[in-house]
């Protein structure tokens, strides 16, 4: 039967392991775009440039907010880019930090850990939720395009606010 304190360090342990995992899905994503930068610059440049709509998109009004500026879409696609790197870097020291803090017992060292981990989960709201679903979806109608990925950024989003619930709250005793 374990004790309060390893019941606790079994809860930092899930929560850095956890944060670990997200972090190394945004290091994977990021590298994935940096090392075949093609896999999905399509994806970014169809959205922009509102080009792949489905048939029964007609609006001009919508169609007038396209980018086709080949320079502005690869602005977009590295600050999407630079933004995975960002949070999976943010999340992985996150979690580290939070595992260290699993074997010293040293709340400054959780809090720490946690707080980078916050910061990183942010990035992602903005890169998935803000980026793909608010301006991706509804600025440039990405919800009529043949290349819609909102289901997609609403699962990361999902995912990732769940894990944040999760890891955000205070450890509990066993008691």
């Amino acid at each position: 039967m374990a004790n309060n304190q390893q019941f606790i360090q079994i809860q930092r342990v899930t929560k850095g392991i956890l944060a670990l995992s997200i972090g190394l899905f945004g290091l994977l994503v990021a590298s994935g775009n940096m090392l075949d930068f093609n896999s999905n610059w399509q994806f970014v440049q169809h959205v922009l440039a509102m080009d792949s709509m489905e048939p029964w998109f007609s609006s001009s009004v919508m169609k007038a907010r396209s980018i086709t500026d080949s320079t502005i879409q690869h602005a977009f696609y590295i600050a999407i880019i630079c933004g995975e790197m960002t949070f999976g870097l943010l999340c992985t020291l996150g979690g580290g930090w939070i595992l260290i803090s699993a074997g010293k017992a040293k709340t400054n060292l959780l809090l720490r850990g946690k707080s980078l981990f916050t910061l990183g989960c942010l990035v992602a709201i903005l890169v998935w939720y803000t980026g793909f679903a608010v301006i991706g979806g509804e600025y440039f109608a990405m919800w009529a395009n043949t290349w819609n990925g909102q289901m997609k950024a609403y699962a990361f989003v999902g995912f990732i606010l769940l894990s944040l619930m999760y890891i955000s709250q205070p450890e509990r005793s066993a008691e």
